[in-house]
Order: C-alpha cells, then structure tokens, then sequence
C-alpha cells in the first residue's frame, strides 16, 4: 500500500513541476508616447498572478497605470482564452485612484504558422474604484508570431480611457504597440 502511495505523490509532484516548468514570462511594449512592461508567473495549473507598469503621454499630460492580476486560463486546443480580475492603480494630471477591473482575453490560432490573432479588455466600473477614478476601460486587439518556444513578439492597437471625480472622461492611451514575450 505504502508504495502505491510513494507512486502516487511522485506522479502528482512531476506533474505539478511540469506546470510550473515555463511558468514565468516577461513582456515589454512601446508605442508613439508609452511604454510597459509585465510579468506573469503560474500559481497554480490554469492561474497567473501578474504585475504591470504602463507609462503614457499619449493624453498631453503624463500618466502612469500600475497594475496586479489574477487570471484563469483553461486549457483549449487552438484558443488561448483567460478570465479574471485586476487591480490597477492610476497616477495621472486628471486625478489618481484604482479599481478592480473584471476581463479578459482570446486569442486564436490562424492558417499563417506559429500565428495568433485576438485582444483583451479590462472594465472597472464606478462600484470597484476608488480615489479619484469614476471608471475605467482598457481594450486592446493584436496578432503574435511565435519567435521560439514561449516567446512571442505582437504588434497591435491600445485603448485606454477614464472618468475622474470632477473631470469629464480622458483617453490616456491610444494607438499602435509594438513588443514581446519571453517565457521561462
């Protein structure tokens, strides 16, 4: 009995190191006025915490989002699909504050090899902020071309726009992005 166990936990530890085994990435963007940066890491099978950093002029006045995440990402053939929260911090002209902001992303396998397409989208609405930010919305669409294993490099388009307490509503990013991922 004792070695059916011994089996049994050495099976659940390798396939729990397999998990884990690239389950860092790093990633750096830029556009025309901004520039970020992000990291993610496995906590679980199908979970990533994650941490980003978003410095932009695009609005005329220098504004910077600083962010942690909690995804779901279940395992689907072909699609890449993640669900889940993030809190993002706002240090803008226009006011600061955060909220909890509910989304996610999809990207799909196209004909083209070692080619995705797909986008993301986070919304905080007025309920889950606090500070100065009202709400906020981030959305973003982009095709990745798979450099090497668990590297990628996209290019694609960024929306970022939102409400602050007395200020009507300011667009803090918008335009093309360029960047990569690495994955350990």
């Amino acid at each position: 009995m004792i070695k059916h166990w011994g089996f049994a936990l050495a099976t659940a530890t390798c396939l729990f190191a397999s998990q884990q085994a690239m389950a860092l990435s790093v990633s750096a963007n830029g556009g025309e006025d901004s520039f970020g940066a992000e990291a993610s890491q496995t906590i679980f099978p199908g979970f990533r915490a994650g941490v980003g950093y978003l410095n932009t002029d695009d609005s005329g006045h220098n504004a910077k989002a600083y962010s942690g995440s909690l995804m779901f990402s279940p395992y689907l053939p072909g699609l890449d699909v993640s669900v889940g929260g993030r809190y993002q911090y706002q240090d803008t002209h226009y006011g600061n504050g955060g909220g909890l902001g509910l989304g996610g992303s999809a990207f799909v396998d196209t004909p083209i090899p070692l080619t995705s397409i797909g986008g993301y989208g986070f919304y905080t609405p007025e309920g889950l902020s606090n500070g100065d930010l009202e709400k906020s919305y981030e959305y973003g669409a982009q095709a990745r071309v798979n450099l090497i294993s668990q590297t990628y490099a996209y290019v694609g388009y960024r929306y970022m726009r939102s409400d602050f307490e007395g200020e009507d509503s300011h667009t803090l990013d918008s335009g093309p992005v360029l960047g990569v991922s690495v994955g350990f």
